[in-house]
Formats: structure tokens, sequence, C-alpha cells
């Protein structure tokens, strides 16, 4: 099959019969509600040999629901009317334990300097309610993310499934006649019920977004994955009532990476510029240089980093080669840290770490984790891990970078995923298990070639407060 970067699959939404695509009853856009899993289904067919990066939605867990939602509400409740200058609104992925109580690490040190008033909106993930918690002004939005998922689902009707498959069918055409590449008539029923069900739930999200921003009251919003295009109303409503949207950086950023490139009749388009945020709140310059969003890039820097390199202690004899999951092809990663395994001398150990969206099923799988002579890490943070190690290699994963500076020798295993992933990186690549174990034994091989600063901007906090000065005067 042809391999393209993310560029050229761009082709596809440069076209400006996209933009005729509207909700009858809200007049939104629905293109940004099918983007994401538009793109990413190609990609999976183009690179992702094992699994898919899109899966069909699971069941609601209803007897889960029936504990987790009540108490949400109660909490809710108790929290009162509240209102703040600042609002964040965050998924709930960056959960770890700090002190006995759960801290936010994308989110809880902006909570924390912010200014007082602040208020976090957080989903829940897995329907875990992370308590105790560190941060006290947090409202939990899991009771309106079942209404809204619920609305999705009994709400369908012909219209929604007819606009859905209109539009898809548009893309995929234009996806076989720009670049030769089909998508299958099941993998094409699934994208059209996903996006029917995200098109009859648009004027409940429109009610709920409304609402929550009138009631909270805020004059900037900090949205953890604002540019991707599932929050794009949420975007658009913002800018109408008047409010700036941030996106702090949460991850990896990439020339590959689908929710920060457009093609440029959106980039130019005034009305898509309304279903983004107005500024990226960047790790370092080189990350905001990947990205070609219409988003004032500002540096910040990384607040969880930065707090975690303050722990670590120097002297100790690191032996652990560290492998980072992608959180779609864990068989993969596995089968390469095996055969490293039988490649390296026995003072060396090999540590596999799933990604966060795979480490319950797989410490399900594997409960003495350990596999054979490989080690299975299922811990919450990745920088426990980091103090053992001398080498960290993966394919597409925010630790490489976060590895710079703390472990040794940095790798990228070099795919054909890795390479759309990153067309730009800074890392020494190996292909395969042998030419990974010649990289750890070689003593200059696996030393990044950047500036630790363009990545890891210094300076978080006032680089935070300045912006704060700035968004909010």
């Amino acid at each position: 099959m042809k391999l393209l970067s993310l560029d050229n699959l761009l082709d596809i939404e440069n076209d400006p019969v996209l933009m005729e695509f509207r909700c009858a009853r809200t007049g939104y856009l629905l293109w940004p509600l099918i983007r994401t899993q538009f793109f990413r289904q190609l990609i999976s067919d183009l690179y992702y040999r094992h699994a898919s990066l899109l899966a069909p939605l699971p069941p609601l867990p209803y007897r889960q629901l029936l504990t987790v939602i009540p108490k949400t509400l109660l909490h809710n409740f108790q929290r009162g009317r509240t209102t703040g200058e600042v609002l964040i609104f965050a998924s709930g992925g960056g959960h770890f334990l700090r002190g006995g109580r759960w801290f936010n690490r994308i989110t809880d040190y902006l909570a924390e300097e912010s200014p007082s008033g602040t208020v976090t909106v957080e989903g829940l993930v897995g329907w875990h309610l992370p308590e105790p918690r560190w941060n006290k002004s947090v409202i939990y939005w899991s009771p309106w993310q079942v209404a809204l998922l619920l609305a999705g689902r009994l709400s369908v009707r012909g219209e929604h499934i007819r606009l859905a498959s209109e539009l898809l069918e548009h893309v995929r055409r234009r996806a076989k006649n720009l670049h030769g590449l089909d998508i299958s008539e099941s993998k094409m029923r699934m994208l059209v019920g996903v996006a029917a069900r995200k098109i009859a739930r648009l004027p409940a999200t429109q009610v709920a977004y409304r609402r929550m921003l009138e009631r909270l009251n805020p004059r900037l919003l900090l949205l953890e994955e604002g540019c991707y295009s599932d929050h794009g109303v949420l975007n658009h409503i913002a800018h109408e009532m008047g409010i700036r949207v941030a996106e702090p950086q949460h991850g990896m950023v990439s020339g590959g990476h689908d929710a920060y490139r457009y093609a440029a009749l959106w980039r130019k388009s005034e009305l898509y510029r309304s279903y983004l945020p107005d500024d990226f709140l960047g790790y370092g310059r080189w990350w905001n240089d990947q990205i070609n969003a219409p988003v004032r890039k500002w540096v910040i820097g990384h607040p969880h980093y930065s707090e975690q390199r303050h722990s670590f202690s120097g002297g100790v004899e690191k032996k652990d080669i560290l492998i980072l999951g992608d959180g779609i092809e864990f068989q993969l990663y596995l089968a390469l840290a095996q055969e490293l395994d039988s490649l390296l001398p026995e003072q060396y150990r090999v540590v596999l770490r799933p990604h966060p969206l795979e480490r319950a099923l797989v410490r399900e799988r594997f409960p003495d984790s350990r596999v054979g002579g490989v080690v299975i890490d299922c811990n919450r943070d990745i920088y426990e891990a980091f103090g053992d190690a001398y080498t960290v290699a993966g394919e597409v994963s925010t630790g490489l970078f976060e590895a710079i500076g703390t472990v040794p020798k940095v790798l990228l295993w070099e795919t054909p995923k890795a390479r759309f992933g990153y067309p730009a990186h800074p890392f020494a690549c190996f292909h395969d298990a042998q030419e990974f174990a010649e990289a750890i034994m070689d003593p200059v091989i696996g030393r990044p070639s950047v500036i630790e600063e363009d990545i890891w901007a210094t300076g978080w906090r006032d680089n935070y407060r300045n912006y704060l000065e700035h968004a909010l005067a």
C-alpha cells in the first residue's frame, strides 16, 4: 500500500463542498464531528498492522453508573453555584496519587497557579471517581457525559444517518480519487453510525455546553484537547459568548498528528477558526513549530515534567531498557521486548510499559507483571520508570521526549508508523531488535540532537502567569 504523509491525507479535506454540510437545527458544521475518526481510519489502515486506531463504542456499564452518577451529582450539588475567571475543562485522564490524594498531572498544576475561584470541570476515565482529590474546586462532567451519550443513541433518525452517509461518502470518494485509498463497507457503517449519533445529539450538546458556561461565567476556558475536532462545538459556543479559549498541551504533538494540522482551506476559514481554540500553550518552541493549526502559539513549559525532575537523584546505576507501548498494538511491543531480552547480557532488564489507554487490560492479562524475562510496568507515573532506565525506546510516544535529560539513551523504533507520526524528530533510530541491542551497547548512540530548552521550556510558572496576565487583561 502506498505510504503517505499526513499532509498528503489533508488534501482530502481541502474542499469547499465540506463547508456545505451543516446541521439543520443548529447550523453547526458537520465535518468537525467526524474529521478525527475519518482520518484515523485511513491512518489505521495504512500503518497499524495488528489493531485499529478506532474501536466500536463499548456499551455503557449501567451497573457501575448507578453507583458513580449519584455520587457525582451529590458532589456537584455540594459545590453550589461556583463561578470563576478561569474554567479548566479536562478529560480526567491524567491522574496519579500525590500524597495520598488524586492529582491531575495535566491540569491541576495550572489550577494551583490560576486566580482564586478557578473551577475545573472534569470527565471520568473508565468511570472511576478519583477521590479524595487534591484539587477541591472540581465539578464532574459525568452526568452530562452520560446524558449526551444516551441522547446520541436514542435520538438517531433517518435524517441523521442520511446526512452522515452523504458526508462520509463524499470524503471517501476524495480519498480514492486523490490517493487510491478506500475504506471497507463495514468500517464505513461504523463511521456513519458514529457520525449519525453525534449529529443527533448536537442540539443537546449545544444546550449542555451553553448552560455550563452560563453557570460558571468564565473569561478564559482552558480546554484539554481543544484542537481535537470533537471539541469544535464547545469552542464555537465559547467564542459566541465572548470567552477566550486556550489548549494547554497535554501530550505529543507533531507533524503527523491530525488534531494539530489542517488543510489550507480550513486554516484560512474564519468560520472554522471559531471551532478551534484561540491559543495553544506549548511545552516548548520545538512542539509549537510542528503544528499548523490557526492558533496563537505560546511557550509555557511542562509543569509535571519540571516538578518530577526535581525529585530525581543521581548516582544510581541504571540497567532498565524501557519500551513504551502505543495503546494500540501491545502484542507488537511485547514481541520486540522478548526478542531484545534474548539478545542482551544479563546485566540489563527489559521493561515494557503499556500506554495508559491499555494499562488496565494489560494488568488483567499479566497479573504477575512479567512475561518470561520481560517485566510489565503498569505504574501510573512514567517518571517512576525513568528512575532506573538506561534506555527508553518507542514508536510514537510523548515519553520519548520526557526522557530527554533524564535517561542516558533515547531511541526511536523507526517504522512506517513512526515516520508518519514524526516526520521530524531528534532521536537516533533502530529498525529491529538486533539494531536495538547494538545501539544499547554503543556508548555514543542515543543522545537526542536537540536543545533541551526547545523541548521543555523552563520557568513554567512565570510563563503561565504572563500568559494569564495577557489573556485576562
